[in-house]
Order: C-alpha cells, then structure tokens, then sequence
C-alpha cells in the first residue's frame, strides 16, 4: 500500500513581501560574511598576494591615501562581524515579532497576515460591557490598530466591590482585553473565569483581581492596564476613557434624580443621563486616537450605561465631532428592560445627539436579520422588544441608515462579530 507522504512547501518569493522585517537584516547580514571574508583575505593572505595588492592600489586610488593592507583588512573584517551579529539578531527578533503565539501556523501566513493587519485602517470603539468586547472579536480579524475606549462608570458586581477599596472599575475593560487577547486559550478562560465560591472570592472575576494586584503592585491604573494587555498579548489596545473617579446618574422625566451605574440601569423614562464630576479629563491616549482614527465606531452596548458615559467625558465628544472619519452607531437589536423601554433605531441616536449634539453620528448600522418567534417570547417576558430597522427618523437627522444581518440567534440575540466587523469595515473603504 502507497503510504500519504505529506507535502512539503516549496521555498516561496513570498518571503521577498515588503514589511516584513526580515529581508533587510538578511542583506546586513550577507553584507557582513563578504567584508568579513574580504577583510580576511587582505588580512591574512588567505588569498593570492596579487588580489591583496589589486585592492589596496583600487583604494588607494580612491583614496589618494596609502593603505596598509593588514590594517585595512582588520577594520573590514571587525565591521564585517559586527553587522553579522547585528543582522542575525534583527532576523530573529522579526521572527519572534511574527511568530510569538502562533507556533501552531506556517510563518509565512503568520507574517503575511500580521502585516496586512498592521497596515489596516486605525479604528477607535467606545462602549462597554458585553457588546463592546463582542464586536472586538470580529475587528481584530481585520486590524491591529483597534483601540478600545472603555467608560468607566461600571459600579456592579466584582467591579463594584473594587470600586469600594479605591480601585477605578476594571470590569469592562477586561473584558476588552480578553475579546482582543492572542494568549492561549485557556489563559483567556482563567482571565475570565469567575469564582463560585471560596468565601470573600465569590463573585470576583480572576481578571479583576489580576488587574486589581498589578495596580497595588505598579500604583498607576492606566499602567496596570497596559501590563494586563501585555500578558495576554492583544491585538491593538484598551484604554479607560477616564482616570477620574466619574459616578454615572440619571434624571428621569418627573425630575427625579438617581445615582449609580446599577440604578441607571433599572431605570425607565430617562430624560437626561450624566456623571459626576461633569466634566472629567479624558485620557490623552484616548483623545489621540480619536484624532488619527480613520473609522469611529460607537456601541454597541446599553445606550445610557455603557455608550453615552463615555461622550459625556467633554474633550472625547468634541475630538469625535471634529473627526473626519466615519462615525458609526451600532445600534442595539433589543431594547432594554426599563433602560430603553419602547425605544425605537430613531430614538437611540437622538437620544445620542440631544446629550452630546450633531455631528457625533454619521451611520447608523440596524439589524434586519429576522429573529425566532421563541427568542422574542423569551424576550417579551422581561420586558425587552425586538427593534425594527426603521430608517426614516434616522435620515432626517442627517445620518446614513445601513441595515443588514448582524446578529447570531441562538439563546440569546447579540451581533455576530464577523458578520458585523465587515459592514464596519466596508463602510471604511468606501469613505
């Protein structure tokens, strides 16, 4: 019987693509054997005496100077060993560029694919909680240049008991890092992995206390955040949108008044959301990145907890509205208990506008994808409604309604980061 040999990869001219770090260290590297062998030759004898004299009459020449062949002979062979070492550490170090984490692929694909993606548009996300973090899994199979901006007015749960000790909240943006991360999968899962029991443990997230002791141990939280993201190797980067101690309130449309993420959340008929101090400073980093931005995505994600927190940081609303970039608005498929109760596409962006003003929004994106009459039953019976990819409204107020299907039914009716990502990113190349 005539065994399956497998097939081996014939040497291919992709290694020659442009930006891959690896070819100029390779000319430095031949560029050093020749000086070393020719500096030898002159230094040594190694060759014919004729060829050692032929060379120092050329540089002499040159030169108008005499050359000593033994000295000129050291001098390249010394430079020739210096660029090898130089050039053989520059391969290597691309190679560890390229390769790190992703042992189990051909290294060609790897470097082609990590070059396409860091040359891929610069993106800029704000939002929070579950859908922020699902669209982030679908971005980053098309850019390294993602940057998450995170709000930090999360007070429930784990978070909440952190917020209690003086720690800034690190619930979403774990999440965050966890959707961006290129660590092995079961690192991923322990950063996620929340404790069930073991006393003062229950309910902690590992990632928060993880991020919890990396910022006792550094004493800055922005730092923290960028050695968490180191560790788990992610793909672009996740930044809080403040490092102000910011509380999220609502006024309701009788005037009264509530404080606290959690609250604001189980809250109905909200006229007006806003935190506290009102006018927190923004991460420099944060602004940045919404300047050289060439796409703007806002949400998905609760429209008065976890996406309009962020634009009432003052300087990120009035970078969003100075940007030339396309500025989308993912909005939710359901509506929320309470929260967003009886809201349709139109009422979320006006509600976006009426907080922050025109020019924060530029496309809207609206799931036209139908969902099971179970799942809505399901949904029904928690006061949530299925929100219709009506356009009408959203056009009147100068924005571009784009509709499609985004969303993944199983259990539960959330965005499919695939599908969702490449809307995202064809509105970018046509821009």
């Amino acid at each position: 019987m005539n065994r399956i040999l497998p097939r081996t990869r014939p040497l291919s001219l992709g290694w020659l693509t442009l930006g891959l770090g690896i070819k100029r260290w390779a000319l430095v590297t031949v560029l050093g054997i020749i000086l070393v062998v020719l500096g030898a030759a002159l230094a040594f004898a190694y060759v014919a005496l004729d060829f050692s004299l032929n060379v120092v009459a050329f540089l002499d020449s040159l030169s108008g100077r005499f050359l000593d062949s033994v000295a000129l002979g050291t001098m390249l062979l010394t430079t020739g060993v210096v660029a090898i070492v130089f050039g053989v550490r520059g391969v290597f170090q691309a190679v560890e560029r390229v390769y790190a984490n992703e042992t189990h692929r051909d290294f060609l694909d790897v470097a082609r694919t990590r070059k396409r993606l860091d040359s891929a548009e610069r993106v800029v996300a704000l939002g929070g909680g579950t859908g922020l973090s699902t669209m982030l899994r679908g971005l980053k199979e098309h850019s390294s240049n993602i940057t998450a901006i995170v709000t930090m007015a999360d007070d429930g749960g784990s978070t909440g008991k952190l917020r209690e000790h003086g720690m800034l909240p690190p619930g979403d943006l774990r999440n965050c890092i966890a959707a961006l991360a290129e660590a092995e999968p079961l690192m991923t899962e322990l950063f996620q992995y929340r404790f069930q029991g073991l006393g003062e443990l229950k309910g902690h997230s590992l990632g928060n206390l993880f991020m919890a002791a990396m910022f006792e141990k550094t004493g800055d939280f922005d730092l923290a955040v960028r050695e968490v993201s180191k560790v788990l190797a992610i793909r672009g980067r996740v930044l809080p949108s403040t490092l102000d101690d910011v509380r999220l309130g609502a006024e309701l449309q009788d005037h009264t008044e509530i404080l606290g993420q959690v609250n604001v959340n189980k809250a109905s008929n909200i006229a007006r959301a806003f935190i506290i101090p009102d006018n927190p400073r923004a991460l420099p980093g944060a602004v940045e990145a919404i300047e050289e931005a060439e796409v703007i995505i806002i949400g998905p994600g609760s429209l008065f907890t976890s996406i309009i927190p962020n634009l009432l940081v003052p300087e990120i609303a009035e970078a969003i509205k100075k940007s030339d970039a396309p500025k989308i608005y993912v909005c939710n498929v359901m509506t929320q208990p309470e929260e967003t109760c009886g809201y349709s596409a139109a009422d979320h962006v006006r509600a976006i506008i009426r907080h922050i003003g025109a020019g924060v929004v530029t496309h809207v994106l609206l799931n036209s994808a139908k969902v099971p009459d179970d799942v809505l039953e399901r949904y029904s019976a928690i006061g949530a409604e299925y929100i219709p990819p009506e356009e009408t409204e959203i056009e009147m107020m100068g924005v571009r309604a784009i509709h499609g299907p985004f969303i993944d039914v199983s259990n539960v009716v959330r965005h499919h980061p695939g599908k969702l990502a490449a809307a995202i990113f064809r509105i970018a190349a046509r821009v």
